[in-house]
């Protein structure tokens, strides 16, 4: 099954509101004048109907094309952030090791930077962005109080942001 493109979806959206509209006005039209007023009031609304769909057709098509962009970067923007929580929480554990030796430097030092490297990622919300600064500044300077509690306010700010439907 192809994917779902704009036109496609204009195309069914105008195909299901001009059937509703035409069924709609067959109901109505039999109801109130019988089989003769319904086939008129369902031809009249269904020709209608597809009319102001093919007129509006790129209008449709330009705002379904803005709100799907729309909806990508947000979906890009959580999956960033939580990428970066991730690598933070990564980092975090090579800061403060379970055992005395339990990472080497190359790692720590790996895993610092790719913690910074998804941090400079243009796509990241600004707060996110803010909040990560500060755990990485704890990080950096082994404060560990300081950053359990800037990753505490981190992983919220990023669990919000995956609640946040606009």
């Amino acid at each position: 099954m192809s994917s779902m493109t704009p036109a496609r979806a204009a195309l069914w959206a105008g195909a299901a509101v001009t059937g509703t509209m035409a069924s709609i006005a067959a109901l109505l039209g039999g109801l109130l004048g019988g089989p003769g007023d319904a086939a008129i009031a369902m031809l009249s609304a269904g020709c209608c109907t597809a009319l102001g769909f093919f007129l509006n057709r790129r209008r449709y098509i330009t705002s379904y094309v803005e709100v799907r962009q729309a909806a990508h970067d947000r979906g890009y923007a959580e999956g960033l952030s939580h990428a970066l929580l991730h690598g933070l929480v990564q980092y975090e554990a090579a800061v403060f090791p379970a055992s005395p030796n339990g990472v080497t430097t190359e790692e720590q030092a790996a895993r610092r930077a790719r913690a910074y490297r998804v941090a400079a990622e243009e796509a990241v919300p600004e707060n996110i962005r803010r909040l990560a600064a500060g755990a990485l500044a704890a990080l950096d300077h082994s404060d560990r109080e300081r950053a359990r509690h800037a990753m505490q306010e981190l992983a919220l700010a990023t669990q919000r942001l995956g609640r946040a439907r606009p």
